[in-house]
């Protein structure tokens, strides 16, 4: 490894050393779906997670993912999320292959848990028959992630942090059943009323990109920004350590490297 991509993977090591300080830090996020994680990226941060005692939830690339999910097992991810979960099929789909592959984990420490997004309109319209056939099957989904900036886009709502993306939201809530629920997409410094509001309604946790936080009725405003711009600091720092390990960048890694860099410099927008 270069002096340079030492120099950068310490430093993200730091980086993570103190997001875990944080007593709200739940896990470290990586995506196959958003992302296309490279398998020895996500090598990397396992070996980090593990080293330093941090959950690991990866985000796989969709219902029929099946052999994302078995390396998800492999590396020892501590929660899988499958995305775009918009019927009865995908859910069973996602759960039927999950459950194939614990006998063969089983000597697992922690059996991962599974996550599912919500994040279209078709699967805010199938809300009800998905909660239903959780309950009726026993089916192995211990969360619902809703993903609000594609649910937003599905929806053609234009500004995530509005009162009708809250609103529907707030209805999500309120079909949860036993589930926990977290929210993700776009989370800025104006995300904290959203963010608020949603945490007096039953809302685990929020998540950025690259980590998810617990939260809480009495979040305080500084302590939101706190995260958030540490969520930004922590993803910052593992692209530029990507940058140092294999040169080149794609060109959504150097949009993403712009937007928050942007966010950072601009914590209101």
């Amino acid at each position: 490894m270069k002096n340079d991509s030492f120099i950068e993977f310490q430093n993200f090591e730091m980086q993570m050393k103190r997001l875990s300080s944080f007593s709200s830090f739940l896990a470290v996020k990586a995506e196959f779906e958003a992302e296309g994680t490279r398998i020895d990226e996500l090598a990397i941060l396992s070996e980090l997670c593990c080293k330093n005692s941090i959950p690991l939830t990866l985000k796989i690339g969709g219902p029929s993912a099946q052999r994302d999910i078995y390396e998800a097992f492999q590396l020892g991810a501590s929660n899988i999320l499958v995305p775009m979960i918009e019927s009865k099929y995908s859910l069973l789909n996602c759960c039927e292959m999950f459950e194939k592959l614990l006998p063969l984990f089983k000597d697992l420490t922690n059996t991962p848990k599974l996550f599912i997004n919500i994040e279209s309109q078709l699967a805010l319209k199938n809300i009800d028959s998905i909660i239903k056939l959780i309950e009726e099957e026993n089916l192995p989904v211990d969360t619902i992630v809703i993903g609000r900036s594609d649910l937003s886009k599905s929806l053609m709502i234009s500004d995530v942090d509005n009162e009708k993306m809250l609103q529907i939201c707030i209805e999500l809530l309120s079909k949860k059943s036993n589930l926990n629920v977290t929210l993700g997409g776009n989370l800025m410094s104006k995300s904290f009323s959203f963010i608020r509001n949603l945490s007096k309604k039953g809302l685990c946790a929020f998540e950025s990109r690259k980590c998810t936080f617990k939260t809480k009725a009495s979040l305080k405003k500084n302590d939101f920004n706190s995260l958030i711009n540490s969520a930004l600091e922590f993803e910052l720092s593992w692209l530029n350590c990507k940058k140092n390990l294999y040169g080149d960048r794609s060109q959504e890694e150097n949009i993403r490297i712009k937007t928050i860099e942007s966010r950072l410099k601009n914590p209101i927008l």
